[in-house]
């Protein structure tokens, strides 16, 4: 096996390091977001929640000129 991909399975069998998430309006209204993060992080997850809120207007308004 080569060093890569020694890496690869490691990360596999690790998991991800976000095991909390949190999931924001529903599918038929918008759109849901589940955002994934650590509560034990609670700056870094509001960081995400942020991102993922204004990707989300990002999105809607390219759908809107589409």
């Amino acid at each position: 096996m080569t060093e890569s991909q020694i890496i690869t399975v490691k990360k596999i069998l690790e998991g991800s390091p976000f095991q909390d998430s949190i999931e924001i309006g529903t599918p038929g209204k918008g759109g849901a977001i589940k955002i994934c993060g650590d509560f034990s992080d609670p700056a870094g997850f509001e960081t995400r929640i942020y991102e993922a809120v204004r990707l989300r207007k990002v999105t809607g308004d390219l759908l809107e000129g589409a």
